[in-house]
């Protein structure tokens, strides 16, 4: 009887180490295939504004995405970085602002369909990320030490741009 106890104690306190284990090991997310860690890392603004063309054309908007933050420990402007937002990858580009801080900045095209005679551009499609994040966007760092993930705050949506 005092066997069978020991027996099911000591699997309780093993099974418990190892959920204890999996809770402290860094948190990691899935992009593109790719396990990502995940890091804090508090950006100082995330927007996204939509541009309007100009003219008739498929393109039906274009839209901007910025983050600013101060650069981390580990951050590496020659990384690919990509902005996992909705269920796409969109490429990022990196620039130093002269305060210090770090711009990050892409775009994404929506289209539609146009009557025939209309200007149609080749339309361009972001790469899958592979998972829907509805309320969540993520910032992602590529490089040869791997992959690292940060979480944003949520989107400032800033008033739309009509092209002349």
């Amino acid at each position: 009887m005092k066997s069978s106890l020991f027996i099911a104690f000591g699997f309780s306190l093993v099974v418990t180490g190892l959920m204890a284990l999996q809770g402290c090991s860094a948190p990691r997310m899935v992009v593109a295939g790719e396990t990502c860690s995940v890091r804090v890392w508090q950006a100082d603004d995330f927007t996204l504004q939509d541009v309007l063309p100009g003219r008739e054309s498929n393109l039906r908007k274009q839209r901007v995405y910025v983050v600013l933050g101060p650069p981390a420990r580990g951050f590496n402007a020659r990384s690919e970085w990509m902005l996992a937002v909705d269920s796409v990858l969109i490429p990022l580009r990196v620039r130093a602002e002269e305060n210090g801080a770090w711009q990050w900045s892409g775009s994404r095209n929506f289209y539609q369909a146009v009557r025939e005679g209309v200007m149609s551009l080749e339309e361009e499609r972001p790469a899958r990320s592979g998972s829907f994040l509805p309320e969540a966007a993520f910032m992602i760092q590529s490089g040869e030490s791997g992959c690292t993930a940060v979480e944003l705050p949520l989107v400032r949506n800033l008033e739309a741009i009509a092209m002349p």
